[in-house]
C-alpha cells in the first residue's frame, strides 16, 4: 500500500484498537473472542470505506439471507453481510476521522463476533475448515488459512509459476489479436463519427481492443505485448482518424473511399480541410487513445506485480491480542 496518509491513518486505528498493519497488502488484522479478524479497504485510496472478514463455520450451515438481512437491519453502520463458503464478509458504511473510524470498527467488530459466538460459529480455516489459522495476504487479497493449507498453496503456485517460465508467449497470435482488435477500434471511430458522436471517444475502444486482443490470442500481455500494442496503437489510431475522413471526403466529392483516402494530404495541405480541424481532431483522438491503453496497461503490471506475492502474516496468537469487550 503506497498511500502514506492511508497507512498512517490505519496503522494508528490498528494501535488503538490492539490490530496489526501489514504496510504492503494494507489490511488490519487482529484476534477478537476467539476469532481471527481481518479489515481492509473496499475502496481503492479510500480509508474510510472497510470491509471486515472472519472465516467461520457452525454445524448447522452457513448463515442464511434472511440472517444477514436482519443483521443489518438490526446495525445501522453495516452496509452488507454476506457469507460464501465459511468467509463472513460485513462491509461498513463510511465512517469518516480518526475517532468516528475507530469507534465503528471496535463497535461493529464487537458486535458480529457476539452474534457469531451466539450463533455457535467458530474460527476455522477458509480453505479446509481446520482450526489454528494465520492470515495471509494472496495476490492483493486475503485469506485465512491454516499452515497445511498455506504450505499447499505455496507448493502449488511454485509449481504455476515454473510452468509460466517454460511457456513461452505466441508473438503471432498476440499480434493477429491485437490487429483484430485494432480493427474493432477503426470500425468504432467510423461508425462513432457517421452517428453524430464525438469519434475521439472511439480511441479509448481502440486502446482497450488492441490490449484484450493480444492477451487474447498471445497468451498473456508481457513487457513485449504491450510495446507492440503501443506501436499498433499509434498507427492504427492514425489510420481510423484518415478512413473516417475518406468517408466524409467521398461523400462531399462523390467518389470512391479509396480515392478520397488518398487525395486527404492535399486537401489538408491547400486548406480544403481545415488544417487546425484536422489536427485538433487527430490529437483528440491520440489523447483518449492513450487515455484508454493507460489504465489497462497499469492494471496489468499491478496484476504481473501482484501475483507473484504470498506470504502468512505475522501469527495473531503471539504478537496481538484484541481488546476485551
Amino acid at each position: 500500500m503506497n498511500n502514506k496518509p492511508m497507512t498512517e491513518l490505519h496503522e494508528q486505528v490498528a494501535q488503538n484498537l490492539g490490530m496489526r498493519l501489514d504496510t504492503e497488502g494494507g489490511g488490519m488484522y487482529g484476534t477478537f473472542g476467539g476469532f481471527h479478524v481481518l479489515v481492509s479497504p473496499t475502496v481503492a485510496n479510500n480509508p474510510y470505506i472497510l470491509a471486515v472478514d472472519i472465516s467461520a463455520h457452525r454445524s448447522t450451515g452457513p448463515l442464511t439471507k434472511n440472517d444477514c438481512k436482519q443483521y443489518k437491519q438490526n446495525h445501522p453502520q453495516v452496509k452488507s453481510l454476506i457469507q460464501n463458503g465459511s468467509c463472513i464478509v460485513m462491509t461498513l458504511k463510511k465512517m469518516q476521522g480518526l475517532d468516528a473510524l475507530q469507534d465503528g470498527l471496535r463497535e461493529n467488530i464487537a458486535s458480529l463476533v457476539r452474534y457469531l459466538q451466539s450463533e455457535g460459529f467458530t474460527d476455522c480455516c477458509q480453505s479446509c475448515g481446520a482450526p489454528h489459522v494465520d492470515p495471509c495476504y494472496i495476490s492483493g487479497s486475503y485469506a485465512m488459512l491454516c499452515r497445511e493449507c498455506f504450505t499447499r498453496l505455496q507448493q502449488d503456485r511454485t509449481a504455476l509459476d515454473t510452468h509460466k517460465k517454460g511457456r513461452h508467449d505466441n508473438i503471432v497470435g498476440g499480434i493477429v489479436g491485437a490487429l483484430l482488435g485494432s480493427l474493432i477500434g477503426v470500425a468504432a471511430i467510423v461508425l462513432l463519427s457517421r452517428l453524430g458522436y464525438i469519434a475521439a471517444i472511439s480511441g479509448v475502444i481502440l486502446a482497450v481492443c488492441t490490449l484484450k486482443g493480444y492477451e487474447l490470442l498471445g497468451g498473456k500481455l508481457n513487457t513485449r505485448g504491450i510495446i507492440i500494442c503501443s506501436v499498433l496503437m499509434l498507427v492504427m489510431t492514425w489510420f481510423g482518424d484518415r478512413v473516417d475522413w475518406a468517408f466524409l471526403v467521398a461523400n462531399e466529392m462523390d467518389t470512391d473511399i479509396i480515392s478520397a483516402f488518398r487525395i486527404i494530404p492535399t486537401l489538408v495541405k491547400y486548406d480544403i480541410i481545415e488544417k487546425s480541424n484536422y489536427y485538433v481532431n487527430l490529437v483528440m483522438l491520440y489523447l483518449f487513445t492513450v487515455l484508454g491503453a493507460a489504465p489497462t496497461i497499469s492494471s496489468t503490471i499491478k496484476n504481473r506485480n501482484l501475483e507473484n506475492r504470498l506470504y502468512r502474516l505475522a501469527p495473531i496468537e503471539q504478537n496481538v491480542q484484541g481488546p476485551e469487550f
